[in-house]
């Protein structure tokens, strides 16, 4: 399964907005399920192996242009 490390995530608020966005460019269904690390301030997406790398890619590129979020 892949999976998707995002730093300054804290809280189940921060997975909402997230998703929202991806959800407004069509990848919210490659999602199957996040984790939020509150103390350590991240959040893991484990995605379905059917996200092919332009969709993977352009997932990184939306967090990563998320203000206080960033993928590594």
């Amino acid at each position: 399964m892949t999976t998707l490390t995002v730093e300054g995530m804290h809280c189940d608020a921060c997975k909402k907005l997230i998703m929202m966005e991806l959800e407004d460019a069509g990848l919210d269904t490659y999602v199957e399920n996040v984790t939020v690390a509150s103390t350590e301030k991240k959040g893991i997406f484990q995605l379905n192996e059917a996200i092919d790398e332009d969709s993977l890619e352009k997932m990184k590129s939306i967090i990563n242009a998320m203000d206080g979020y960033s993928v590594e």
